[in-house]
């Protein structure tokens, strides 16, 4: 693929699960990526990895946290190739426990990185998109955002929120050559929750999850959605049922959603 023909991509959260994923998939196309994550040892191996699997990338130390970071993150991008053809706005966290039990500044720090941070990395890339009258936002939410899950309640919250930004500014953008996806993977080996870390590390005690993917089938879940913009993406697909019952039949969903969380091992 000729560097004309590769798209400029910038992605959050890249320094593990899915973002570093993502961009290990993209690489294989030739895609000229911007990394961007907190912790900068990481982003530095990643990649190293798209540049061996036949990609371009600069790495961008940045949390999403602060404005500062996310304008910086976004002026290298458009430093280095002069344009901007997709956002994967992926940086997340999670303080999965129980509500009572989890700490007032945790709460904060879960809102600002899953919501806020999404809403303001799309902002930040809209007026280069606007101009360039096409651009791709994929805000990375979880099927979690459209089925609430008991232990993450500001979690869902945060997710329900970023699918509902999503709709909005999708509608916002009608016409204007820029199109807004949602991704909404389920259990994935990632280090989002210390369940799927244990998995994702290989310990022998790591719970069962109903519905686990292989990291490599979401990032290529990712780069069809990439590739072909489409309004919703649910992994796995037949899970879209349960989307469906969920919104339709909340009360047999409050009866069911236990069979869908994750199961400890015996020991």
């Amino acid at each position: 693929m000729s560097e004309e023909d590769s798209k400029v991509v910038i992605i959050t959260g890249a320094s593990s699960g899915i973002g570093a994923e993502t961009a290990r998939r993209l690489a294989r196309d030739g895609m000229r990526l911007t990394l961007a994550a907190r912790r900068l040892d990481r982003l530095e191996r990643v990649a190293a990895e798209v540049e061996s699997l036949g990609g371009q990338s600069q790495v961008v130390q940045t949390d999403v946290r602060l404005r500062s970071d996310i304008e910086r993150m976004v002026q290298a991008t458009l430093d280095r190739w002069g344009q901007i053809d997709v956002l994967f706005n992926n940086a997340g966290l999670g303080h999965d426990d129980k509500l009572v039990r989890v700490e007032p500044d945790d709460i904060s720090d879960e809102i600002q990185v899953n919501l806020i941070g999404a809403i303001e990395c799309a902002k930040a890339v809209l007026p280069v998109m606007i101009s360039q009258k096409s651009g791709h936002i994929v805000n990375v939410a979880s099927l979690a955002g459209l089925v609430a899950i008991p232990g993450s309640c500001v979690y869902s919250a945060s997710k329900f929120g970023v699918i509902g930004f999503s709709d909005a500014l999708r509608r916002e953008l009608c016409d204007s050559g820029v199109n807004v996806s949602i991704f909404c993977p389920s259990n994935t080996p990632s280090e989002i929750s210390p369940q799927l870390k244990a998995i994702a590390e290989g310990h022998a005690d790591a719970p069962h999850i109903p519905g686990l993917m292989p990291i490599t089938y979401v990032a290529d879940q990712a780069a069809e959605l990439i590739y072909h913009p489409r309004r919703r993406v649910i992994l796995p697909h037949t899970w879209e049922l349960l989307v469906v019952a969920a919104f339709i039949f909340p009360g047999l969903a409050d009866k069911l959603i236990g069979s869908f969380l994750p199961k400890k091992v015996d020991k």
